[in-house]
């Protein structure tokens, strides 16, 4: 299926091709322009892989340059990677329009653009690959896109420093997966995702018949809990929860808005999918039946202590907060820190409830941030006492904060409330009634930090002439109404099947190695029949 590929290609060669267009071209409404066509056109290509994987019930490989695995490296999408990435490329639909009304006629728009398309193939790749180098290279280009975003208003200290610490330290966590990378292949002979689940699934042992090197002190189980230690330590950084938090604070704020809701709404999610993909898929430590079931405990104990520190400690760090960015930024290390209790559990009913709350997150996340981007250009000020009461000028702005505060918050009947209540669930069902404690503290802390958004923004002192002349234009309308009808459609009804399937995908992966496999034994019967064997 080429459609895997090329959306992830689609993105890079516009970005590539932007830059080279701005030596002849100047008119800002044609990168606006070309930029949005390519975002919905990845759109549609990434919602048709969704839609042939769900309705094919079985995951979807291509390989690259015609490999097959072992051998090349492989896409392998399967119902939560499809998801993810139609859902990533929906709100970055929005994001661009709001990045037209935002950045208007700015100068550096082709360079905006092209980091900007490169983060999103970033986030399609890591959600597409079924290859642990691939995902490597596709951590290091979301990072470059990301620091370069950043720093876009590099006239700025704040955008450099929070530009420095954010890179600094990624190149670190990159380093990290790097070398487990390492470990993975000298332990396992091979970075394919799929292969090395088969050999961690003593059933499949018959099949996968490669013998690994054992690395360390001749016991394949350290090496794996080493892989995932340094594996583990990358993803929480990307996803911002504690104790690998401190850069996000700081660069949400320096970003310009519209990358302030990427990084926020999208960018964390795919260090929590990384997380998911390594324990339940690649390495099974949930999984009864696999190799590493006995890392099972150490792992739920450090990642449940993780999201449980991380959403109180956020929740707390929110009330005191000052500039309205940085609040945002600390409401997103509460709210992966949820996701990361919610996937800790190792049921299939906690991975049902961590992505819910992924999805309901982003689009509460990416709402409330360009809503306040919209109150934070009217008053020229983040100081959350000096913002602007835009909403009771523009109704859509007041109405966005309204419901995108009370989602965050949990109130019903908007999709946070029910993804908090599914994962209050996956606790009961796993018999973690101190998650539950977790939960309702931070949620009822957090409150008190949205409703100090909320009131100057809603019931502030409203502008008056050009600055209300500024509120208006088509870009900025869909930009918010994208995730505003997101967070109100997304309730159980309409999303308790994905879900289910999803959740089964992920805690059941034999039809994701099955595909590895077959994709490596289609390939040598073909070699064998065409050479006359």
């Amino acid at each position: 299926m080429h459609a895997v590929a090329v959306a992830p290609a689609l993105l890079v060669a516009v970005a590539f091709t932007l830059p080279l267009l701005s030596l002849k071209v100047r008119r800002a409404k044609l990168f606006h322009g070309v930029t949005l066509a390519t975002t919905s056109a990845v759109l549609v290509l990434t919602v048709y892989n969704y839609a042939y994987v769900s309705s094919s019930g079985r995951p979807l490989v291509y390989r690259m340059g015609g490999w097959p695995p072992p051998l090349g490296i492989v896409y392998e999408v399967d119902p939560l990677s499809a998801l993810l990435a139609a859902y990533t490329a929906l709100v970055l639909v929005a994001v661009v329009a709001y990045s037209s009304w935002y950045l208007g006629e700015d100068s550096g728009l082709p360079y905006y653009y092209a980091l900007l398309l490169g983060l999103e193939a970033g986030l399609i790749g890591i959600y597409y690959t079924g290859d642990v180098f691939n995902l490597f290279v596709m951590i290091e280009v979301l990072g470059i896109t990301c620091y370069g975003l950043v720093a876009y208003y590099r006239s700025t200290k704040e955008a450099v420093e929070a530009s420095f610490k954010y890179a600094f330290f990624g190149a670190i966590a990159g380093l990290l997966y790097f070398l487990a990378a390492v470990l993975i292949y000298a332990s396992f002979g091979n970075l394919t995702m799929g292969f090395v689940a088969a050999f961690s699934r003593p059933t499949y042992r018959l099949i996968y018949w490669n013998v690994a090197s054992t690395l360390i002190w001749g016991n394949i189980t350290a090496a794996t809990g080493a892989v995932l230690a340094l594996s583990l330590w990358t993803f929480t950084f990307k996803a911002g929860v504690f104790p690998n938090h401190f850069w996000l604070p700081d660069a949400h704020p320096a970003a310009p808005t519209p990358i302030s809701a990427v990084l926020s709404g999208l960018v964390v999610n795919a260090g929590a999918y990384a997380a998911v993909r390594f324990l339940y898929t690649v390495f099974g430590v949930f999984d009864p039946l696999s190799e590493f079931y006995e890392l099972s405990g150490y792992v739920k104990a450090v990642l449940m202590a993780v999201g449980a520190v991380s959403a109180l400690f956020a929740s707390v760090m929110m009330v005191v907060q000052t500039d309205v960015k940085r609040l945002i930024a600390y409401s997103t290390i509460m709210h992966l820190g949820l996701v990361f209790t919610g996937f800790s559990l190792g049921t299939p009913e906690g991975v049902g409830a961590s992505v819910y709350h992924m999805l309901t997150h982003a689009a509460g996340k990416a709402l409330l941030f360009m809503s306040a981007g919209v109150a934070i250009e009217v008053s020229r000020t983040r100081r959350i006492a000096e913002l602007r009461g835009v909403g009771r000028v523009y109704k859509l702005v007041g109405l966005s904060t309204l419901l995108s505060c009370l989602s965050l918050v949990g109130l019903p009947p908007l999709a946070g409330f029910f993804s908090k209540l599914v994962l209050y669930q996956a606790y009961v069902q796993s018999g973690h009634f101190e998650l539950i404690a977790v939960l309702l503290t931070s949620s009822a802390i957090a409150l008190l930090g949205y409703f100090k958004v909320l009131y100057p923004i809603v019931l502030g002192q409203p502008p008056v002439g050009s600055e209300v002349a500024r509120l208006r234009g088509f870009g900025l309308a869909a930009a918010l109404l994208i995730p505003l009808v997101l967070i109100v459609v997304l309730n159980p009804p309409v999303v308790g099947g994905i879900l289910e399937q999803v959740s089964r995908a992920v805690t059941d992966p034999g039809k994701y190695i099955d595909e590895a496999l077959n994709s490596f034994i289609n390939y040598v019967s073909r070699l064998y029949l065409t050479s006359g064997g």
